[in-house]
């Protein structure tokens, strides 16, 4: 069975490790601080760790079958089998150290269930806006105007999430960042399924803004029993039918964060053309009829994002690098049917662990394209409040909105159709 870390495990620090040595060749400091040490810096395993025996064959793997009763609701959907054991026997063993090392720095907090009340996190604060035309006020008053919340800007933004767990007060004082240039709605899912259609888009939303991870799996036992299987519900005939018109229409720009990208990842194959790619951490996935092991989440991962089109309106004042440190993917991603924007210095350690041989590991970190005829943007940096607090990604993502509401968009991605739709 794959060893998985908990959500609070992968927000914390990185830890040092020697690669390809144990645990002894580990200088590590327990809490949330590690001290300089002769060892290297490394990031921390993230998931992706699997016991031996290994199984590098891929044609033993099993995937998923798809079942018209498997959920707990009794919904259709895919079933899949127990994450496949991969990767070499080197690298297995250099991640376990890692895992028991990163289990060492980071103990599990005292308290019982759930363990202590965590510190509070200090505010995100609104790095420069270079589209602020609004002046302070005046000496002897209240001083600049605080971001107001949800927005103010003309840009109608739906903001929709659900399915995945996230630091809601801090992503909410990043929005609000935004203000100048767009106001948010908030919409969870199922009531998001009602904003996602023609009529909405044209009449309520410029862009949506996707921060969700719809049909998220479940842990169910397997047909005779069995532990560790997964069920993936299938989506709705209304949303799967309300989306694609909703793609076609182009009414509406939309961009994708992070955990995004592994929405339906089991059982819509046309949202992740939409994206641009595709995600499950805890199951075999089938990507464009290629089954993978199990893609990666590699947390607090310090990396370098590269600007590969600097001439783009999505880089709009922005540098030409700049560093973040967040959770980082070994995913599916479609790099021929997406223009690069920017690149991460993030590698996993052997994408075996992760991925299929016959699919190559792709250090895309965000990109746009035209989904039939609607501006599509992505990125997967965006886990945690860490990189939510970086001037350069909060300008990112502000450009991606305004690119994707912009008339220069809908006619780029009207030029460049890419039909996913039969």
């Amino acid at each position: 069975m794959s060893f998985h870390l908990s959500r609070a495990s992968k927000r914390a620090v990185s830890i040092f490790s020697v690669l390809g040595t144990a645990v002894a060749g580990a200088v590590l400091l327990g809490g949330a601080f590690a001290q300089q040490a002769a060892a290297p810096l490394v990031n921390p395993p993230g998931v992706s760790i699997s016991r031996p025996p290994l199984n590098t064959d891929p044609s033993t793997w099993v995937g998923c079958t798809h079942v018209a009763k498997g959920g707990p609701a009794g919904v259709p959907g895919q079933l899949c089998a127990p994450s496949i054991q991969t990767g070499t026997p080197a690298i297995q063993a250099q991640l376990t150290a890692q895992r028991d090392a990163y289990l060492v720095a980071n103990p599990a907090p005292a308290g019982g269930p759930g363990g202590a009340t965590p510190a509070p996190q200090a505010p995100v604060v609104c790095g420069p806006n270079p589209y602020v035309t609004a002046a302070p006020a005046p000496a002897g008053g209240r001083g600049p105007a605080r971001m107001p919340q949800n927005g103010r800007g003309p840009i109608r933004v739906a903001f929709i999430t659900q399915g995945h767990e996230y630091e809601r007060e801090q992503l909410a004082q990043m929005l609000d960042c935004l203000g100048d240039d767009i106001k948010y709605s908030h919409i969870e899912y199922p009531a998001a399924e009602l904003a996602l259609t023609p009529a909405a888009g044209k009449n309520f939303f410029d862009v949506y803004v996707f921060f969700d991870l719809g049909g998220p799996g479940v842990g169910v036992p397997g047909p005779k029993g069995e532990p560790g299987y997964r069920f993936y519900p299938d989506p709705s005939p209304a949303l799967k039918r309300n989306f694609e018109a909703l793609v076609k229409s182009g009414n509406s720009g939309m961009v994708f964060l992070h955990h995004a990208a592994a929405a339906w990842a089991h059982t819509w194959p046309e949202y992740s053309e939409v994206v641009g790619g595709a995600c499950d951490w805890y199951a075999p996935v089938t990507v464009r009829g290629v089954l993978d092991p199990h893609h990666g989440y590699y947390g607090n991962t310090q990396q370098t994002l590269t600007i590969q089109d600097r001439n783009h309106a999505l880089a709009r004042n922005l540098p030409a690098t700049y560093q973040v440190t967040d959770e980082a993917y070994a995913c599916a991603w479609f790099p021929d049917s997406v223009k690069p924007f920017a690149t991460t210095t993030f590698a996993p350690p052997d994408p075996l662990v992760n991925l299929n041989p016959k699919r190559q590991f792709s250090n895309l970190a965000a990109w746009y394209k035209a989904s039939e005829n609607t501006p599509v943007f992505y990125t997967q940096v965006g886990h945690g409040n860490s990189p939510w607090r970086v001037a350069e990604y909060q300008l990112m993502i502000r450009n991606a909105i305004r690119w994707a509401a912009s008339p220069e968009a809908h006619a780029w991605a009207k030029a460049n159709r890419q039909p996913i739709w039969k």
